[in-house]
């Protein structure tokens, strides 16, 4: 029973105002009890004296056979006796019930001379009140206790118990409302439509909980992109590592080949006393780790890259003629022959340096894997209003499960890793990192005729050509 009246508010206003309630009542009727026979007694004696000092004027301008007729009425409204007396003897005015004897008592007795019109003769008058005494009013209170008792409880009891409603009803719902909050359970609205200090409350909750949940969506998409920018930052520190590894692989074999010729050289071992031979195998060396140093040094720089400060505009035809024509000798040796069907011509907003690197490797890595006598394709092609650059070389195909992994650093589809079948293992590497830094989206696939590149021209990146432009490209 404690532990419900300390946890519960609503017993606990009820109790407080039925006990508030409860004593009150009692208190005022105790005073009641008290004060009100005392006072009743002295009222009444009062007007008795009163009535009784009109009635001895009166009886001034009466003769004496008028008088005993006065003084009879005067007995009978004021529920009184009275006896006039002179040497003589005595009258007596009024007298008490047989059945009020037990209720009624003199309580006050008031004697004066009075004296008549038609004689001089000076008369005795006692009035005596016949009135119920304070102790008697106190009886009858008393005896009424149990009931108003009993009245004053009912009447406290019904008025706690609405009291105890109205004022913790509201409070009860704020209170459940409180213990969502605590679970950050915010999807609930305090509906108390009061314009006191309760209505008060319930509005600030509400405001408080739709600001906590801004808040609270605020830190989700915060930290939900916090921890994305961290998986990011792990996974560019595992490739990192992973590229630093891998370099130090792919320069480990040249280096090694270099030193052991170098040396064998120098020592005059066997048939490397013939320097002729093998210091252009050692110099083919050298180039291999001078490439691969080029191309190292070329990512490092794009890590660093502010492309927004590099951008300039680029003919999308012109930049594909000078880099088929870097490649073209290429094509010749291998009887390969490269198709370009652009169409119109576009002008890309891009780091033309870094751009040209890309288109290069892409179109040499096409002519490089494909067999002789195949052909490559460069086209422009639309795809639901989307613009596509596709290079596209013919007779070989890529394993499904390789294409996912080309453009990682130093990934050979040749499971032997020679080099005899591709370069340095950084040319598709190169490419994503340029794309991307581009915002470009870019696949690769296997198609009936081979392996197509697939290149999305951002919008943003496209420039329709000015005049002087398509008289470059008409030149070309």
């Amino acid at each position: 029973m404690r532990k419900k009246i300390k946890t519960s508010l609503s017993v606990k206003v009820f109790l407080w105002v039925f006990s508030a309630l409860t004593i009150c009542s009692t208190l005022i009727y105790g005073i009641v009890l008290t004060v009100l026979p005392k006072q009743y007694q002295a009222v009444s004696n009062w007007k008795l004296e009163d009535q009784t000092n009109l009635l001895v004027s009166r009886l001034h301008e009466l003769q004496f056979e008028d008088a005993i007729d006065t003084i009879y009425d005067f007995c009978i409204e004021n529920n009184a006796t009275a006896i006039l007396s002179d040497d003589q003897g005595s009258l007596h005015f009024g007298k008490i019930k047989t059945e009020e004897l037990e209720l009624a008592a003199v309580t006050n007795s008031f004697a004066t001379t009075v004296t008549f019109s038609d004689c001089e003769m000076e008369y005795t008058l006692v009035v005596s009140s016949q009135t119920q005494t304070a102790d008697t009013i106190l009886s009858l209170m008393l005896k009424f206790l149990p009931a108003v008792l009993v009245i004053i409880f009912l009447l406290s009891f019904f008025s706690a118990l609405i009291c105890s409603k109205v004022i913790v009803a509201p409070i009860a719902k704020i209170s459940q409302v409180s213990k969502r909050m605590t679970d950050l359970d915010l999807t609930w609205k305090c509906e108390i439509n009061r314009s006191d200090e309760i209505g008060v409350l319930a509005v600030s909750l509400n405001t408080m909980a739709g600001r906590l949940q801004t808040a609270m969506e605020e830190l989700t998409d915060a930290n939900r992109q916090l921890t994305d920018d961290v998986e990011k930052i792990k996974a560019l520190e595992a490739q990192r590592r992973n590229f630093f590894a891998a370099v130090s692989h792919e320069l480990k074999t040249p280096l090694t080949i270099l030193k052991g010729q170098i040396e064998n050289m120098i020592f005059g071992y066997g048939d490397y006393q013939n320097h002729q031979k093998y210091l252009p195998e050692a110099l083919k060396s050298v180039e291999e780790i001078e490439h691969l140093m080029q191309e190292i040094i070329l990512i490092a720089k794009m890590e660093q890259i502010d492309l927004a400060d590099s951008l300039q505009d680029v003919s999308l035809s012109k930049l594909i003629h000078e880099v088929v024509q870097s490649v073209l000798p290429l094509a010749q040796n291998k009887n390969i022959k490269i198709h370009q069907k652009i169409g119109r011509d576009l002008v890309l907003s891009v780091n033309p340096n870094l751009w040209k690197k890309a288109l290069s490797n892409l179109v040499g890595n096409a002519v490089l894997h494909s067999p002789c006598g195949e052909d490559v394709f460069l086209t422009l092609q639309e795809y639901e209003l989307e613009t596509v650059f596709v290079i596209e070389n013919t007779g070989v195909w890529i394993p499904e499960d390789d294409l996912l992994h080309l453009f990682t650093p130093f990934y050979r589809a040749d499971k032997s890793r020679s080099k005899a079948t591709g370069g340095s293992g950084l040319g598709l590497y190169i490419i994503k990192m340029i794309l991307d830094l581009h915002h470009m989206i870019y696949w690769m696939k296997n198609t009936e005729r081979g392996v197509a590149f697939y290149l999305k021209l951002n919008e943003c990146n496209l420039k329709e050509p000015s005049e002087h432009d398509k008289e470059i490209r008409d030149q070309l």
